[in-house]
């Protein structure tokens, strides 16, 4: 079935460290000239696909020598939670030419299904380490501008599921689709330069600069009078090393990342963890279970706990969406919704100090009825889906406000992915659309 583009690709940020040796994003100051993003086209019967990257390099073409390794560490990339946005990896620089493809290395494919209703990890089989990819066209990095690469996993055509209607394994195949553009300082995107969502640890703080360390790189931001410091903090003062922060961003015409937003959620004895929810107890809740895809810990377990009580604050980030949000707390919460909890100490169960409602892509096909317009129309899930098993529901109405980019008006019988804010009120769901992309 044809997939059409609804709203703004944001793929997910792959950020290439270094350049020819394999550096990292350098000390505090250094100053970089590439962003590598990578993005996801989903698979909807998958909640987590995750990959270990090792190593890229990128292939000279027309007198260019190809790169060594730009990755100065192995980083583990989790793409569902990803679905039509990006984060970045590393970032770096890259020496001036023209190339014409890249070649990643690749390995310990991580895939989890909802087998019935219950997440599960299945065996993955990986075809090849080594993944060679041809850009449509010949992309060149300049001395004096700041380049942005996006490599867009195509999740659907990269995944194999065996057995049926019990998924046994998966067999890997990772397909990338590459796009490239300029910063453009005036009018960013996560595939030009924005940043959003950017998860770490604090490593070090040099006014009016700070380092994070996230699961897959090191990023050093800058910060100006404009920079908006929350939860608990008003300043860059107030920021200490190890603490764990939230990060959206911009990339300035030099390279260099500036910090919009930093938001504290946690010291150095705390934990995150965000996925989909599989299981609540309670009502209202006192407890939740999520399909892990990321955490600060770093932990490989297939579903997490996470304990509810008067303390924990919900919150839903509406960022530059014009809306009034539906509800979100302990009795507007299901299956299906993806979240993120904030613990002030780490372990099993965490025990939520926050709880925030996180975007999350869907695919369906746009019913006819009720008409779709540019403003609100319905989507039709497979009841096979991961979000489908989960929830149980069959139809997801949608609405899509101010501030989202519509890129073409849904049509009946299209099928699409949509990112963004799903609500539960008892057994009805429904989404607010922030963006989505082609899968």
């Amino acid at each position: 079935m044809k997939k059409v583009v609804v709203f703004a690709i944001l793929t997910f940020a792959l950020v290439l460290a270094g350049c020819g040796g394999g550096s990292s994003n350098g000390p505090i100051g250094a100053v970089p000239n590439a962003t590598i993003n990578t993005g996801d086209a989903v698979n909807p019967a998958i909640l987590k696909f995750e990959l270990t990257v090792s190593a890229v390099t990128l292939t000279g073409t027309s007198g260019t020598a190809t790169t060594g390794n730009l990755l100065s560490r192995p980083g583990e990339v989790e793409f569902v939670h990803q679905a039509g946005t990006m984060e970045p990896l590393a970032v770096v620089n890259i020496p001036a030419g023209t190339y014409s493809g890249a070649t990643l290395t690749v390995s310990n494919p991580e895939v989890t299904v909802v087998n019935g209703s219950t997440p599960t990890s299945i065996p993955a089989t990986l075809s090849s380490t080594t993944i060679t990819v041809t850009f449509p066209s010949n992309i060149t990095v300049g001395s004096g501008t700041s380049t942005v690469l996006n490599f867009d996993l195509d999740l659907a055509a990269s995944v194999t599921l065996n057995g049926s209607p019990t998924i046994t394994s998966a067999t890997v195949t990772p397909t990338f689709n590459v796009t490239t553009s300029t910063v453009n300082v005036n009018k960013e995107d996560e595939e030009s330069g924005e940043v959003d969502d950017v998860h770490g640890s604090v490593t070090a703080i040099t006014a009016p600069n700070f380092t994070i360390q996230t699961e897959t790189s090191t990023i050093t931001f800058a910060t100006d009078g404009n920079t908006r410091f929350e939860d608990g903090i008003t300043q860059l003062s107030d920021l200490k090393v190890n603490d764990i922060v939230e990060v959206d961003g911009m990339t300035k015409s030099d390279g260099t990342k500036l910090a919009t937003k930093v938001e504290r959620e946690g010291g150095s004895s705390g934990d995150e963890a965000e996925g989909i929810i599989s299981a609540v107890t309670g009502s209202p809740a006192t407890s939740i279970t999520i399909a892990h895809q990321v955490s600060h810990s770093n932990t490989t377990a297939t579903t997490v706990d996470i304990t509810i009580n008067s303390s924990t604050v919900f919150s839903v980030r509406t960022d530059k969406l014009s809306i009034s949000a539906p509800a979100f707390d302990a009795t507007h919460i299901g299956n299906g919704q993806r979240v993120e909890a904030d613990a002030n100490v780490g372990g099993t169960p965490l025990v939520a100090t926050k709880l925030k409602l996180r975007e999350q892509g869907i695919v369906g096909t746009v019913a006819a009825s009720p008409a779709p317009t540019s403003s609100a129309f319905t989507l039709t899930i497979d009841p096979n889906s991961a979000f489908g098993k989960l929830s149980g529901v069959t139809s997801l109405p949608v609405t899509v406000p101010g501030g989202a980019t519509l890129k073409t008006t849904p049509s009946a019988g299209a099928s699409v992915l949509v990112r963004g804010l799903v609500f539960v009120n008892g057994t009805t769901y429904s989404m607010i659309a922030t963006r989505g992309e082609d899968n």
